[in-house]
């Protein structure tokens, strides 16, 4: 029943889906101590100017961070439209987008990488875009200036230039100058941001900003405790992406060369997510932002591949279930 209603194109689902977003983060308006994330404390020139705008520990960084993630399950939508990575209109990528980015109580609130996350999804529209176009270099320079822009908001998402020249390689035959552009478009926001700080402030403002890009990419990493509700949540999610992975990998073939592309990308943002999340020192849950997108279209696939109803309900009311548990232990 639940799975037959968010698999349809009807207005109907849109509803369901806000009401889905503002039954998890409405709590959070009750209780707004949140954690401190490594953004925080790394300190990148974009986010410290909204930081100075939108105090974290408030309800308008609450509203303002819930905003921004259905904006962005919305935005996978219309990825959707306009790249055909499901062949169906349907809205349910922004379900799993919505359930997953906001399992994680603590970050439910304005932070750098869901600002950050915003300027990896132009970036994907870019990349995905320069497929069989007989000029891509002002897409490509695009394609890495906006990801400069999303590291000057949380420096670990510059790892994430590696995938526009990985989608070179997927998408498009060698041509050396697309891989140049590509790295000029990178390098363009870092220069204006070090002459500004050059002119603007001393060399010791510009120090103190080197060394917070090369903490971001530090690797002693530790990991630290959390609630049980997150491991029985997290862990069956991954059970759900396996079977999912299996079933992609089964039926690859069959889909469109466009298509097995494309997802072959997102393997590669979800591939460097866990890189990032597991051996990165200031990498923490909140990196579960940008890992959502690829889960989110895999999910879908899954959902949309089997065809045993009782099966997919039963898989989205555990999953709904442990996110009412993870609600009950956060809150209460």
């Amino acid at each position: 029943m639940i799975s037959s209603i968010l698999k349809s194109n009807r207005p109907g689902v849109i509803i369901f889906i806000v009401l889905t977003g503002i039954l998890i983060w409405g709590f959070s308006i009750l209780n707004t101590n949140v954690i401190e994330i490594s953004g925080d404390i790394l300190n990148m020139p974009l986010y410290n100017f909204f930081e100075s705008i939108i105090p974290i520990n408030s309800i308008v960084s609450i509203f303002v961070g819930f905003v921004f993630v259905l904006f962005q399950a919305f935005l996978l939508i219309q990825f959707n439209k306009k790249y055909i990575l499901i062949n169906y209109r349907t809205y349910l990528p922004a379900f799993f987008y919505i359930l997953i980015s906001s399992s994680f109580i603590p970050l439910q609130r304005f932070n750098p990488v869901l600002i950050g996350t915003i300027f990896i999804f132009l970036s994907l529209n870019y990349i995905f875009s320069i497929y069989r176009v007989e000029y891509a270099l002002n897409k490509l320079y695009l394609a890495g200036f906006f990801i400069s822009i999303a590291s000057l908001f949380w420096i670990p998402f510059a790892v994430f230039f590696i995938v526009i020249w990985i989608s070179l390689s997927v998408l498009r035959p060698f041509i050396g100058r697309e891989w140049i552009v590509s790295i000029l478009g990178f390098l363009t926001p870092y220069l204006f941001v070090f002459v500004f700080y050059f002119v603007a402030f001393d060399l010791s403002e510009m120090a103190l900003l080197v060394e917070n890009i090369k903490a971001g990419f530090s690797f002693v990493k530790e990991f630290s405790n959390i609630h049980l509700a997150y491991y029985l949540f997290y862990g069956f999610l991954f059970f759900i992406i396996v079977n999912a992975s299996y079933v992609l990998v089964v039926n690859f073939q069959k889909k469109k060369i466009r298509t097995r592309k494309y997802f072959v990308i997102n393997l590669w943002v979800f591939v460097f997510c866990l890189v990032l999340f597991f051996f990165f020192k200031n990498v923490s849950f909140e990196i579960i932002y940008l890992i959502s997108i690829p889960v989110s279209f895999l999910l879908t696939n899954y959902f949309y591949t089997i065809k045993k109803s009782w099966y997919l309900n039963s898989l989205l009311i555990i999953l709904i279930g442990l996110i009412v548990y993870i609600q009950i232990t956060a809150h209460y």
